[in-house]
C-alpha cells in the first residue's frame, strides 16, 4: 500500500513540476522602434516594444551558418535599412529568446 501511495506521489510530482509544452506564438505588438545588432556569432534584435519574458528586452538569431539564419539576419538588415516595422516569433517559456521568424509590416 505504501508504495502504491509513493509512486503515485512520485507520478503526481513529475506531472506538476514539468511545465506544459512551450508555443511559438507570433508578437502581439508589431516593432517600429527596433535595433540590429551582430556580436560574437549573434544578431540581437532589441526593443522597448519586445514581450516582458524575453530578457533586455531583445531577440536573438544564432548566426550558426545554417541557411535559415542567415537568411533570417539578411531580412532583418535589408527591413533595418529600409525602415520597416517587424513582427516576429518567440517561445513562450523562454527568457532568452530565439527568434525563429520574422514578418516585415508596412
Amino acid at each position: 500500500m505504501k508504495l502504491k501511495i509513493h509512486i503515485l506521489l512520485i507520478g503526481l510530482t513529475l506531472t506538476y513540476s514539468f511545465p506544459t509544452l512551450a508555443k511559438r506564438y507570433w508578437s502581439p505588438d508589431v516593432l517600429t522602434e527596433w535595433t540590429l545588432s551582430l556580436n560574437n556569432g549573434v544578431a540581437y534584435i532589441t526593443s522597448p516594444q519586445f514581450v516582458s519574458h524575453c530578457l533586455y528586452s531583445r531577440g536573438q538569431i544564432d548566426m550558426d551558418g545554417t541557411e535559415f539564419n542567415k537568411a533570417q539576419y539578411a531580412f532583418a538588415m535589408s527591413a533595418k535599412a529600409r525602415g520597416k516595422k517587424i513582427k516576429y516569433v518567440v517561445d513562450d517559456t523562454q527568457t532568452v529568446c530565439i527568434i525563429t521568424g520574422l514578418e516585415e509590416i508596412d
